[in-house]
């Protein structure tokens, strides 16, 4: 472009020249124009330099620009989706105060009589109107209002809360009660309604089971998406067991199971997490047509 700009400028310096100049001073203005013209050369080489510059520069920008919208969209999901598990945390923090006050607010002492009592233990002389009594595995229980205490401390026993089974069964079931929108990579998925927890091994806050003794177990675990995509995994402390990919773009709906036999030792952690490098997007969906679940039982 340069060279074309150049040699039109000669060719018209010429023109003039010839039309207009002087026969005897062809030589000397000659000279001249060719030194012009190198000047002029320079100079668009120089000015084509600079807008080469700038258009870099300008490319740089706007590169920055992009990556700092897209980073500035990822952050902002990313306070959606902690604003949406800290809303979570909080109902659920509410329904366990709410548990605990029911629970201890009006205390009832269990008093447990059963067959193995000696004979001569005068029981009758502790009657009381006060208590009501109902049969739960063929043991009578009553419960005593607190300020008739003076039954015989062979007779009273407070009854523990614990699921675990005599004769060693271990089962858990629970499912998503609430929708899980974008969650993030390595995020836990917290099955949060617990229907099954024979053993005490399920954590419905946490969505963990703990293994309450070891053995060879199966888990199954179910994941609803709509509108969107997701792989999950079952991890068991920080191995990954199984995984599980839906896509149900466009309005789609739809579900997708994984199941894992495994040996797990006694204290092991086992939970359903979003893929460690992909998340997907859309919703892990849950309503009364459907809900994610996590299950798992002792097999031997």
């Amino acid at each position: 472009m340069i060279r074309v700009v150049c040699l039109s400028f000669v060719c018209l310096c010429l023109t003039i020249n010839h039309a207009y100049g002087k026969p005897e001073n062809d030589g000397i203005d000659l000279k001249i124009i060719y030194k012009e013209m190198l000047e002029l050369r320079e100079n668009f080489q120089k000015l084509d330099d600079v807008v080469q510059q700038q258009s870099a520069r300008i490319y740089d920008l706007e590169s920055t620009v992009t990556f700092q919208r897209t980073h500035i969209q990822d952050l902002m999901t990313d306070k959606k989706a902690d604003i949406e598990y800290r809303r979570k945390l909080e109902r659920r923090l509410k329904v366990i105060e709410n548990s605990f006050v029911r629970e201890y607010s009006e205390p009832k002492v269990y008093n447990v009589k059963s067959n193995y009592i000696s004979p001569h233990e005068n029981v009758d002389q502790h009657k009381s109107t006060d208590y009501n009594s109902e049969i739960v595995d063929g043991i009578v229980i009553e419960m005593v209002d607190p300020k008739f205490n003076a039954i015989s401390r062979k007779e009273r026993l407070l009854l523990p809360q614990d699921n675990t089974a005599s004769d060693g069964l271990v089962a858990f079931y629970s499912y998503m009660s609430n929708p899980e929108n974008n969650p993030s990579a390595h995020h836990t998925l917290i099955y949060d309604v617990s229907i099954t927890n024979v053993g005490n091994g399920y954590n419905h806050v946490t969505g963990i089971f703990t293994a309450p003794r070891s053995g060879v177990y199966v888990f199954v675990w179910v994941t609803r998406i709509m509108n969107g995509e997701h792989p999950t995994e079952l991890m068991i402390n920080n191995a990954v067991y199984g995984v599980t990919f839906l896509r149900a773009k466009n309005g789609d709906d739809g579900s997708v199971s994984g199941n894992v036999v495994a040996n797990v030792t006694k204290g092991d952690s086992v939970f359903v997490r979003v893929h460690s490098t992909y998340a997907g997007d859309g919703y892990i969906h849950s309503n009364e047509h459907g809900r994610p679940s996590f299950s798992g039982w002792l097999l031997h």
